[in-house]
Formats: C-alpha cells, sequence, structure tokens
C-alpha cells in the first residue's frame, strides 16, 4: 500500500545472520517494509514504511548476484548537471544491509568499499576539543572521502565545513541535516563523499543516507570540524582527496 512506482523486493539477513533473513519492499520514494514473502504475498510484519534514504534521491535500483552476496543500491540523485549531455546524475553505488537497533530491525547503507580504489592523498587531524575554534585540515581539490567522528558534549551544534557545505548534527532535535539520528555511546559518525555537484552523507556507520546537492561549489581549500553552543570532542578526522573515475 502507498508504492507507486519503481518497486523491488529483495531478501536479506539480519546482522549478516544467513540463516534469519527478512523480506524487503522498496521503492522509489526512498521508504521501505520489512516482512515475509511466500512467492505471492508480501506479509509486512510492523505498521507504515521507515526511512533510510534523505535529500534528492529517488527510484533506486539493486543489482542481483553482486559480488560476495552483497546487495549493492544505487539511486537517482535528482540533482542539476550544468553542462553534462544528460539529465541529473546516480549516487554512489551502496551496500544494504540489516541490522538490530534499539527500535527494532532497520535497513542500512554504507558506500561500497571500492570508493577506495579512489584514494589518493590523506589528511589526518588528532583528537582535539571542539569549542569557539573549529579544527582546520587544510585540503587541495574537488573529490573527497570524509570520515569524522564527534562526542557531541554539551554543544548544541557540531558538524563539518567542507568549503563553505555545512554538515550539521542538531545535538536537541537529533537530526542529521533534517535526518533523524541518535548518537551512540555519546557519539556521531559520518563519512561524506563529496563530487563535484554533490554531495553524499552517510551517518553513524549508515543509519542514515543523505543525497544533495552542493550549494557552494569548485575547489576546497579547507575542511572544518565545528562545535557551536558549547563543547564537543573531535574523536577522529580522515579526508582522504580522491581521483576521478573518468579516463582522461
Amino acid at each position: 500500500k502507498g508504492y507507486y512506482e519503481w518497486p523491488e523486493l529483495c531478501p536479506l539477513p539480519v546482522d549478516g545472520d544467513a540463516k534469519d533473513s527478512r523480506w524487503v519492499v522498496l521503492a522509489a520514494d526512498a521508504q521501505y517494509a520489512l516482512g515475509s514473502f511466500d512467492g505471492k504475498t508480501f506479509t509486512p510484519t510492523h505498521e507504515n514504511k521507515h526511512r533510510l534514504h534523505y535529500g534528492n534521491y529517488y527510484a533506486s535500483q539493486t543489482f542481483s548476484n553482486a559480488p560476495d552476496e552483497r546487495r549493492i543500491q544505487i539511486g537517482w540523485a535528482t540533482i542539476p548537471m550544468p553542462a553534462m549531455p544528460f539529465n541529473q546524475t546516480f549516487s554512489c553505488p551502496h551496500e544494504l544491509t540489516l541490522r538490530s537497533t534499539e527500535g527494532g530491525i532497520r535497513m542500512f547503507a554504507e558506500p561500497v568499499q571500492e570508493i577506495e580504489k579512489l584514494h589518493k592523498k590523506k589528511h589526518s587531524q588528532a583528537a582535539a576539543v571542539l569549542a569557539e575554534s573549529p579544527v582546520t585540515v587544510n585540503v587541495a581539490g574537488e573529490l573527497f572521502d570524509i570520515r569524522a567522528t564527534i562526542e557531541v558534549g554539551d554543544a548544541k551544534q557540531v558538524g563539518l565545513d567542507i568549503g563553505g557545505n555545512r554538515v550539521v548534527y542538531d545535538v536537541a532535535g537529533k537530526k542529521l541535516n533534517d535526518a533523524g539520528m541518535t548518537p551512540v555511546d555519546g557519539k556521531i559518525s559520518m563519512q561524506v563523499l563529496v563530487d563535484r555537484q554533490m554531495l553524499e552523507i552517510c551517518g553513524n556507520d549508515g543509519r542514515v543516507f543523505i543525497t544533495s546537492g552542493r550549494r557552494v561549489k569548485g575547489k576546497v581549500s579547507a575542511i572544518q570540524a565545528f562545535a557551536q553552543g558549547g563543547e564537543a570532542k573531535l574523536v577522529k578526522l580522515e579526508v582522504y582527496e580522491l581521483d576521478s573515475i573518468w579516463k582522461k
């Protein structure tokens, strides 16, 4: 009920256990339901639908028979791509898994490990206190894979500033750029993939996945971790400059 186009049905193991799986129904609106399937009828095990993807993400597809039996998904990122011979673009491929959470079984999405084949220069920042002044990593380029972990402390907001594009976690509202997400042991983590026109934000190891356009485009010279309204702690910040997938 309520699935209007681009439906898909696939099984996923829970917590990696092949003997304990659920069927997942996905649709164009990036929402999903979990349940059982007898070959004819899908029976959900909960009311309403769950959400994993947020932002400019639509009409996803997954691949059958992917390497290592992974369930790989690609979505349509509804973001303008000026001067290109195609309409909008695709998301980065990401792996879908089912995991047990405090709210029940939920679907997670993380960028495929193959993104690491594009890693070039690495920049690392040691643990540091985030208060009035941000922690800055100097970089050069347009394409990045950023991994950060922040202990939120008593700050009202924490996040990253990527060349003027801000990824913000609202501590009181428990939202990462408007996607609901709860800290784990007082910390939030994020992986941010930066492309020329877009950002893809994977929060708390895939608990939420956000696709959005870059408000400020062009080359980035600095990436900052910040806290506002209190003190937080930067546990980890790693920035990888990325190579392009296109042959020159």
